[in-house]
Order: C-alpha cells, then sequence, then structure tokens
C-alpha cells in the first residue's frame, strides 16, 4: 500500500492516499476522498494494518494521536514546498 494508491473501504467509498509516515511502528496515511476519479476536500487519516498478508486499513480515531499525525503531515508538506522552491 502506498502513495497515489486509491483503496475501497468495506462501504464502497474511494480514497487516494496522498502522504504516509510512521509513528510507533505503524504506517499511517493521510487521504482525500476520491469520487468521479478525482480527490475532494474531504481528508480523513487512516492506519494501515497487514490481516492474513492482506493490507487493509482502519480509521484514526484517537484524538491525540491524530493531532501528531496532522503536524507530521503539514511538516512534510511545508518540506516539499521548500523543495519546490529551492529548485
Amino acid at each position: 500500500m502506498g502513495i497515489d494508491e486509491v483503496i475501497t473501504l468495506e462501504d464502497g467509498s474511494e480514497y487516494i492516499l496522498l502522504l504516509s509516515t510512521e509513528k510507533d511502528g505503524s504506517k499511517y496515511f493521510l487521504a482525500s476522498k476520491y469520487v468521479n476519479d478525482a480527490p475532494t476536500d474531504s481528508y480523513d487519516l487512516f492506519k494501515e494494518l497487514v490481516v492474513d498478508n492482506e493490507f487493509a486499513v482502519e480509521p484514526v480515531s484517537d484524538e491525540t494521536l491524530k493531532a501528531k499525525l496532522i503536524e507530521e503531515f503539514e511538516n512534510q508538506v511545508d518540506a516539499m514546498d521548500e523543495e519546490e522552491k529551492e529548485n
């Protein structure tokens, strides 16, 4: 499971994985809801799971963890912006 991959949840909704990070041995993703083959302005955080050698995700519900992940993803975006300015 990786960046730019479109995933389908059990309810049929689709998300595109935009950014990833690892925290405490787990992988997390920032994802945008994907409708009509295009990302939307609706974002969610997911934790990657491996079940029976298959990849799956679950929504992040812990508010403290969400805040830490959002800060990490904001730092990633800031770093990408700085890199673009330098090039």
